[in-house]
């Protein structure tokens, strides 16, 4: 019986050890596990440059599927097809875009609140069940490259792709966005309160039940009362309704990517309780982790603008 307590024991405190969120990744020391969180030695000086500032590892190498498809506490059990290595000749585009990603962010935030990995791979899964991009649990974001969603464009200029594919770079901070809500240390005070509660989506559900039909006409009076009822209580889009961490991840992708004056005219002056969850947020940012993450969208958006 003891013997059974003990390795009971040891497995939750390594669980335990695994789920916290800001800690460095690195070999436990306690338990005499070897470091093997970094990259080797061999590795390319950028990878290597990236991990040292960010503690976030970008992973261009592997030898078997399993080691894309194997995160921290998460296995992706639905992928048949595995996962096929990036090819050589972009590799550099693939650091460029994480580069620029990264220095959209301040270092504190990326430090204690993003996902450790980021593999960019050639393809994930296949056939019909190919899939674009892959957040595995809260710890590894998997990113196809070149990716093939649809209007991705080819990638000409790397140094400036992340700003010029505004479809790609939508799509990886869609995704990150929710991992990062997941992975930030606390609810941001006031944020929640700002709004009406949350309905796990039942307002939503009654709009479409009360206006149904997929002609023009329904769907522009649908999206008509949807667009309301989020200006009434303070959300971004109607799927904010659903959870705290659906609202908090649909602001932090809408900031990050737009411009104040776009966000104000489409967000701000329509609704008092947005106005203030946006007040709240951005200043939260500011203080608990350096990052004025309204300067990022502004960036962002004229940067855009440039290429269109």
């Amino acid at each position: 019986m003891k013997k059974i307590f003990s390795i009971c024991l040891l497995g939750t405190l390594l669980f335990a050890n695994a789920c916290k969120k800001d800690d460095k990744i690195n070999g436990s020391e306690e338990f005499g596990f070897e470091e093997r969180f970094s990259p080797k030695e061999s590795e390319l000086p950028e990878i290597k440059d990236m991990f040292k500032t960010y503690n976030v590892w970008l992973r261009l190498n592997f030898k078997n599927s399993k080691e894309v498809m194997n995160a921290i506490l998460m296995q992706d059990q639905n992928n048949r097809f595995g996962a096929t290595p990036i090819d050589e000749a972009m590799k550099p585009s693939a650091i460029m875009f994480m580069d620029t990603l990264l220095h959209n962010v301040s270092t504190e935030y990326v430090q204690k609140v993003f996902p450790r990995e980021f593999f960019f791979v050639k393809t994930y899964n296949g056939s019909y069940w190919e899939e674009n991009i892959k957040a595995l649990g809260r710890t590894r974001l998997i990113v196809c490259w070149p990716n093939k969603v649809k209007d991705a464009q080819p990638i000409t200029v790397p140094e400036t792709h992340y700003y010029q594919d505004s479809v790609v770079t939508r799509m990886v901070w869609s995704n990150l966005s929710g991992m990062l809500v997941q992975r930030m240390e606390e609810e941001i005070p006031e944020f929640e309160a700002a709004g009406l509660p949350y309905d796990n989506g039942k307002i939503m559900d009654e709009i479409s039940k009360n206006f149904p039909g997929n002609s023009v006409e329904e769907i522009e009076i649908r999206d008509a009362e949807l667009a309301k009822m989020t200006a009434e209580r303070g959300y971004v889009s109607a799927w904010g309704s659903r959870s705290y961490d659906n609202d908090l991840a649909q602001w932090l992708n809408l900031l990050v990517l737009e411009s104040f004056d776009n966000i104000k005219k489409n967000y701000l002056d329509n609704s008092p309780k947005r106005a203030e969850k946006y007040r709240i947020l951005t200043e939260y940012l500011k203080k608990e982790y350096n990052w004025d993450i309204q300067a990022s969208g502004d960036k962002y958006r004229e940067k855009l603008n440039s290429f269109q």
